[in-house]
């Protein structure tokens, strides 16, 4: 029935759900009638979206989970198959930007952790909800610009989102048999916890709005980008997710309003 909610009986995953881009995905997702099953490092955030989604009629399985983590990683996912029995669609969110200086002076520990989380947590998730997704499935990774130019520093965090990039495509090759389609999303500057972004449709932040992030804004940002509301990144995650069998695979969704 054309009325029913785009994603009726469909059985989503969204990592790093506590808040944020992925906490807007989530509650898109069950507002148009997907199950979740979220995972977060912060058992209370975890726990409030959870009350939200279930007050949209949607089961929520939720469990704390460090994703850089194999064995809690592995655990999340082997409790989300026996919690739904099948995944229809993944958003890969979980990320870390811990390493940001030059890379001769950089901790080396802080900059594996950074692959590990942003590199091997959507590895280990994929990989081990793989077997129990359906066909016609959707897989989302969340990417950053970062992963499309060498910059300098923070040169940790550019190559997990590279080698994302590349996995990403890798996959989109291999599971074209099965139609699960694999695509990339690149949020651009988001009105996450750095920045008290206005509702939706304001072509570019006011100067003292933007005064509060302006250490996290990319540095050169464009007159012409602004920062974007994580709702508008939820939006272009659920029209992703959404697409019919047979769409889009192995490509980029961007809401940059500048070349990557």
């Amino acid at each position: 029935m054309s009325g029913e909610p785009h994603l009726a009986g469909k059985a989503a995953v969204v990592t790093g759900a506590g808040k944020g881009i992925d906490k807007s995905i989530a509650l898109a997702f069950a507002k148009a009638g997907a199950d979740l099953a979220i995972c977060a490092r912060s058992e209370s955030d975890l726990a409030a979206i959870q009350t939200e989604i279930e007050a949209h009629g949607q089961r929520c399985f939720a469990k704390p989970a460090d994703l850089g983590d194999a064995t809690q990683a592995e655990a999340f996912c082997d409790d989300t198959r026996a919690a739904f029995g099948h995944v229809d669609i993944i958003v890969n969110n979980a990320g870390a930007y811990l390493e940001r200086g030059a890379f001769e002076a950089s901790d080396p520990d802080l900059w594996w952790r950074t692959m590990e989380v942003n590199l091997r947590g959507p590895y280990l998730v994929i990989r081990h909800l793989l077997a129990g997704m359906r066909n016609g499935g959707k897989i989302i990774n969340l990417n950053s610009g970062k992963g499309y130019s060498a910059g300098a520093n923070s040169s940790a965090y550019h190559s997990s989102k590279a080698a994302l990039r590349m996995m990403t495509e890798g996959l989109a090759n291999e599971l074209w048999p099965r139609d699960i389609d694999v695509n990339t999303l690149i949020p651009g500057p988001n009105a996450t916890e750095t920045f008290d972004n206005p509702a939706p449709g304001a072509e570019r932040m006011p100067e003292e709005i933007l005064a509060l992030g302006k250490e996290a804004l990319p540095k050169g940002l464009p007159p012409w980008e602004r920062v974007k509301h994580p709702d508008e990144v939820a939006a272009l995650a659920l029209q992703m997710a959404t697409q019919p069998v047979g769409g889009p695979t192995g490509q980029v969704f961007s809401l940059a309003r500048r070349p990557l």
